[in-house]
């Protein structure tokens, strides 16, 4: 039950904001995890793998892995050339140099072709640090465009509609660009010398704690794409679900460099057909099936709060939108009395048990009517939401036909948009009509009570907002015959 500010205890409104999962669960959501669980796990992973497939379909994995490919074969070695310069001009770093080479042939590339192709690049590195200073700027700016790549199409899985500042991501990439290749040599060669040192004083390592070892390349890899999902969206992406997916991507990752070199070495159709110049489709090759692994991790990280909250397998019902933007109006009117007003997105999140994206949809439909303004900066955990309208003169009618009527579809019957306007634009029907009612997610509880055949488990409530749905059909039929 949501309580106005001015029935909250004492201490404070905003503590009630504070916890807003603590016994906050809707029945709507303990009878969708109950439905869930009495499902046989074959068939949980089945449509699991299903979901999956269709969030990756949505998302054109393959196409962005495809792009991302294309402008890194293009901006690798400016990256390289960059690092270079960085180790060169500072001799203390060269001992991280060999670190991070022997980082990317040994846990990055395939086997087959790591020496041959880390050579080629060191190569072009080397010249590309001869240019003049009008190719250097280019060379810059073709390093840049791969990280704005990357930013672009992490944020579209994480469905972001309004990025960073342009000056804002490339001063973060650049600085990324700059002393990434130096911080993450120093970790590896630290890492490499306390191994190498305590092996050193251990003599004979046992075996679990040999295989223990052989794990930390992998550990690294996981750690960075968990960094990366968690930085790049202009988002608050929990740690939990951005390790998850960093390390899901990582194994994947390990295990597809072994499928990969056992292709080559066993089925050497690249080599028979290109001889020499074999070693080019083979790394392009490669870094397609990496950027597909890594979108793979993105995508993960970005589904598992929709995993978590068990509406991955959830088939939203026709109206479902509208009323759970009623439930998010009647939250906010009883927070217009908080310190500060409103509640925070993750606050109407939780409560409402929606996927980000979800409650994002109708977040912006509700200010486009505008009914509710975002207070704090976007996508950060101080951005909040608050009712700016008054409910008691503010029609309902603005609100149907941005979640529920689509005028379009009405513009070939001139009858029947003339009826509708004069049902829900003369301003009868107002929002505080509505958000008088019993403050439970009725409407929700009363559509999934009805997917699975269940009786409601509380009459006296469902009845109330039955009866708060024949007075408004009513309501409405009376003033269509009026038309």
């Amino acid at each position: 039950m949501v309580q106005h500010a001015s029935e909250l205890p004492a201490s404070s409104a905003e503590s009630h904001e504070a916890e807003p999962a603590a016994g906050h669960e809707s029945r709507a959501a303990v009878l969708r995890r109950r439905l869930l669980a009495h499902e046989a796990w074959p068939v949980r992973v089945l449509r699991l793998l299903q979901f999956a497939m269709q969030r990756a379909s949505q998302e054109r994995i393959t196409q962005v892995a495809s792009s991302l490919t294309f402008t890194s074969v293009l901006s690798t070695v400016p990256l390289l050339a960059v690092a270079l310069a960085l180790f060169t001009a500072f001799p203390l770093f060269r001992e991280f140099q060999g670190a991070l080479e022997d980082y990317l042939v040994n846990t990055l590339m395939p086997p087959a072709v790591a020496d041959n192709i880390m050579n080629y690049l060191n190569q072009f590195a080397q010249k590309a640090t001869r240019l003049t200073a009008v190719g250097g700027i280019f060379l810059m700016i073709t390093a840049v465009s791969l990280m704005l790549t990357i930013d672009k199409a992490l944020n579209e899985i994480w469905h972001v509609r309004k990025g960073r500042p342009l000056a804002q991501r490339v001063l973060i990439y650049w600085a990324t660009l700059t002393l990434g290749p130096v911080l993450m040599g120093a970790s590896l060669w630290a890492t490499s010398f306390l191994v190498r040192e305590s092996l050193g004083l251990v003599g004979d390592v046992p075996a679990p704690i040999g295989v223990l070892l052989s794990f930390i390349p992998m550990i690294l890899t996981g750690l960075g794409f968990g960094a990366l999902f968690m930085v790049v969206p202009n988002r608050h992406v929990e740690a939990r679900d951005a390790m998850t997916g960093g390390f899901a991507a990582a194994v994947v990752l390990e295990v597809m460099k072994s499928g990969f070199a056992f292709y080559l070495t066993k089925f050497p159709t690249y080599t028979v057909l290109y001889g020499a110049f074999a070693t080019l489709p083979i790394f392009l090759m490669w870094l397609y099936l990496s950027w597909l692994v890594t979108l793979f991790g993105a995508t993960l990280a970005a589904s598992l709060p929709l995993i978590r909250m068990g509406r991955w397998a959830e088939v939203r019902r026709p109206g479902a939108t509208f009323v759970d933007a009623l439930s998010i109006l009647r939250m906010l009117a009883a927070a217009r009395e908080h310190n500060p007003p409103g509640l925070s997105t993750s606050t109407l999140r939780s409560r409402l048990n929606l996927h980000h994206d979800e409650l994002m949809v109708m977040l912006e439909a509700l200010a486009g009517v505008g009914y509710i303004a975002r207070i704090g900066d976007t996508g950060s955990m101080r951005e909040r939401w608050a009712m700016v309208c008054d409910p008691e003169v503010a029609p309902l009618g603005p609100v149907v036909e941005r979640l529920l009527l689509d005028r379009e579809q009405m513009r070939d019957d001139p009858d029947l948009q003339q009826a509708v306007d004069a049902a829900w634009t003369d301003g009868s029907i107002t929002i505080a009509q509505v958000l008088q009612q019993p403050r439970e997610d009725a409407e929700a509880e009363l559509l999934l009570d009805q997917e699975l055949d269940l009786e409601p488990s509380e009459p006296d409530k469902t009845d109330s907002r039955e009866e708060t749905a024949e007075s408004l059909q009513e309501e409405t039929r009376r003033q269509l015959r009026a038309s």
